[in-house]
């Protein structure tokens, strides 16, 4: 059996409308004031970071994850596969915002995972998210990954004990 989950589009229009913003002031720059070197520097620099942003929003828009007993399998703009017995390494991080309230929250959590050779990286505003992070926390234990301290701290946070052994993936 297999679960596939999605980034929900509210979390993503924000990204969308601001990547719009941004492309739409370097390019209503760069089209209506007489170019220099720096206004093309500055606001051509900005215009494709910006184009940057709005593709990397595009592929979490058409991010699929699929678990199953197996491992997880992320299609995007590419596909890609990471079986749970070749987890060799987890880290979760925490990333504060500028809107981080008092109580911690406001920010966001991303989890990456690497083995044979394949690198994946997972924002938590992925719906299953903690889904997710669960069965990557059960596969790391199987294998004897260790955590960094951070990493640990995080799972425990999330109410995810990296040493309990839970339910094995599947």
């Amino acid at each position: 059996m297999s679960t596939t989950y999605r980034y929900p589009p509210s979390a993503i229009l924000g990204d969308y409308l601001r990547a719009a913003t941004g492309l739409a002031v370097g390019i209503g720059v760069l089209a209506t004031v007489a170019i220099s070197t720096v206004i093309l520097i500055v606001f051509g620099g900005l215009t494709v970071i910006f184009l940057l942003f709005g593709l990397r929003t595009l592929q979490r828009h058409l991010t699929e994850i699929t678990l199953n007993q197996d491992g997880i399998f992320r299609s995007d703009l590419y596909s890609q596969t990471l079986r749970w017995q070749d987890l060799r390494q987890l880290r979760l991080r925490y990333f504060g915002t500028h809107r981080q309230h008092r109580d911690g929250s406001g920010g966001f959590m991303q989890l990456s995972l690497k083995g044979k050779g394949r690198r994946m990286k997972i924002e938590s505003d992925l719906e299953g998210f903690e889904d997710v992070t669960r069965l990557a926390a059960a596969a790391a234990r199987t294998n004897g990954v260790s955590l960094d301290p951070a990493s640990a701290g995080n799972l425990l946070a999330m109410g995810i004990d990296p040493d309990f052994e839970e339910t094995a993936p599947g």
